[in-house]
């Protein structure tokens, strides 16, 4: 329904040309700004703000079509009725020149009401007085507001926002048309001498940038809708290699708190290394991604190596160990056998002999075993030359001792299993940790196949070189300085904290915070880490992100 407008020309503002023009530059510019824009609260405070200015409205509001399993009471567009008949609006935002009043409520669709009607009808509604809507009308204008504010509502033009496909997603309300903007209506006087009509061109200008509102708006959802179902893929990605390894969970929410806590602290610094560094809020979302994936290479590394607690597992530990004791058993075995001929022989005195040798003999067995516990322990860093060769020198034994297999004698150590326990630092063999390096390489290969936008554009570069090391000693590709960016090198800084901190590793206990602390220092020292990087995470005390996580870790390593 509209009813008869005053003019615009009655009111004395002149209708030419040149002011059209003016007013379809403003539109186009409006245009422009609304497709620009992307936040959807900016969004709509926008459309309010440029229909108002175009009308000369002293107030509006915004409401969003939300269907009623959708509403959420917080004016996001998620539950936008696209398709759908409109089943509830959320009055999300409102503006009044004249007086304050608090929004942000939601109701049913129902042709009763102004902004209903105009969402189940798709019309355009313009009135001189709403308070003076005949009685017969499907709707009328519901005066609580007014009688609440002191305010009074006069001239409204109800305005439907559709998407490309026409469906209704949102109705524009403006109320009291002044015929000077910059006019204040506080009281009956100044209604009844500055409001005036919305005439045809405020009505065709309003539906207009309505139109493009509704469009840029369904625009924003859409992007929003595909930018979370992009974050429920990364975390899915994320979560997935750390299922097959549920003592390490955590640890790349872990490395991206870390990391992005470091870009944090060197884009607020105001002086030293990174005051001239800055990191944009879509930089930092892409160097959030990149945390999150970057271990994903590891879903391509076999199970047993990714979750190797020992040099030698305990199943397979224990096959030693029961060598040792079949040994030992031999070698009681013959010693019996020994005296038992020494007592027939008339000999028994020399049986003492046995027994003595039988002893020393045991003894020893027993100091190899426990040096073969402690060889089958990793070590985080590596071995004191000391302590490592007498190591190797205990296996090296132990591999030229046999014991009974049926008929046969084997070594009780074979090749493979010298050459594990023969590892300085960690658990894994040579042949195992290159397995295990490939997950860097892996990661990379597959962020690469995916088709980011401009802004996510260096995630796989990121995550790709977070084992490099700055003397061209790390991995994948053993690249130097100048070709690790800021943002690789502050995940390194993190992956290797987190590491040795980490609680749920089933290979290590988790290090001392000073320790860990003096061993990124040691390794800045040496060239390997970016030592002005290392200094921002210790100097701005970043680790303390993830301190409250690692006290409420569950430590998995076995008893």
């Amino acid at each position: 329904m509209e009813t008869t407008a005053t003019s615009i020309e009655q009111n004395g503002e002149p209708h030419n040309a040149a002011n059209a023009a003016r007013r379809l530059r403003h539109l186009t510019e409006i245009g422009l700004a609304l497709s620009a824009e992307r936040d959807i609260d900016r969004l709509l405070e926008l459309i309010l703000t440029k229909s108002r200015e175009l009308t000369s409205a002293d107030a509006g509001s915004v409401f969003l079509v939300q269907s009623l399993a959708g509403i959420e009471g917080d004016g996001d567009l998620n539950g936008a009725c696209a398709g759908t008949r409109a089943s509830a609006l959320y009055f999300c935002k409102a503006q009044n020149d004249s007086i304050h009043f608090q929004t942000t409520t939601t109701f049913a669709v129902s042709s009763s009401s102004l902004a209903g009607h105009a969402a189940l009808s798709g019309q355009t509604l313009c009135f001189d007085d709403v308070y003076e809507i005949p009685a017969g009308e499907p709707f009328q204008f519901n005066r609580a507001m007014d009688l609440k504010s002191g305010y009074r509502t006069k001239s409204v033009l109800v305005v439907p926002m559709k998407n490309h496909a026409g469906d209704v997603i949102g109705v524009l309300q403006l109320i009291n048309r002044k015929k000077r903007f910059d006019v204040l209506l506080c009281d009956a006087q100044a209604i009844a001498d500055e409001v005036i009509s919305f005439d045809e061109e405020a009505r065709e200008l309003a539906s207009s940038l309505a139109s493009q509102a509704g469009v840029a708006l369904e625009n924003s959802r859409l992007l929003r809708t595909l930018e979370e179902l992009f974050e429920s893929f990364v975390m899915a990605s994320a979560s997935a290699i750390e299922d097959r390894d549920p003592c390490t969970s955590g640890h790349s929410q872990r490395v991206t708190i870390l990391t992005v806590g470091m870009a944090e602290a060197a884009t607020e610094a105001q002086g030293g290394a990174f005051r001239d560094t800055h990191f944009s809020p879509q930089q930092l979302k892409e160097l959030r991604y990149a945390g999150l994936l970057h271990d994903f290479g590891k879903i391509g590394v076999r199970e047993n190596i990714l979750t190797k607690s020992h040099k030698l597992e305990p199943s397979h530990f224990q096959i030693v160990k029961d060598r040792i004791a079949l040994l030992v058993a031999a070698r009681k075995l013959a010693a019996a056998q020994a005296k038992i001929v020494l007592l027939q022989s008339g000999h028994a005195a020399q049986m003492s002999a046995i027994d003595a040798g039988l002893e020393t003999e045991l003894r020893q067995l027993d100091e190899l075993t426990a040096v073969l516990i402690r060889s089958n322990d990793p070590s985080i860093t590596y071995l004191p030359d000391e302590e490592f060769a007498r190591q190797q020198s205990a296996m090296n034994r132990l591999a030229q001792m046999q014991y009974p297999d049926g008929d046969r004698w084997l070594p009780i150590l074979d090749e493979q299993e010298l050459n594990a326990l023969s590892v300085r630092k960690g658990s894994l063999t040579r042949d195992e940790f290159e397995q295990i390096q490939q997950h860097a390489q892996l990661s990379y290969e597959f962020l690469e196949q995916i088709s980011w936008t401009p802004e996510y554009c260096a995630i796989p570069d990121i995550a790709h070189c977070h084992h490099e090391k700055l003397d061209g000693r790390g991995y994948p590709r053993g690249v130097t300085g100048a070709q690790i960016s800021l943002q690789s090198r502050m995940m390194t800084v993190a992956d290797i904290y987190d590491a040795l901190t980490a609680s749920d590793r089933p290979y290590k206990k988790a290090m001392p915070l000073e320790r860990a602390l003096s061993i990124l220092r040691d390794e800045a020292a040496s060239g390997q880490l970016d030592a002005e990087v290392v200094e921002l995470f210790i100097e701005q005390k970043v680790y303390l992100q993830t301190q409250s996580w690692h006290q409420h870790e569950t430590n998995c390593a076995p008893d």
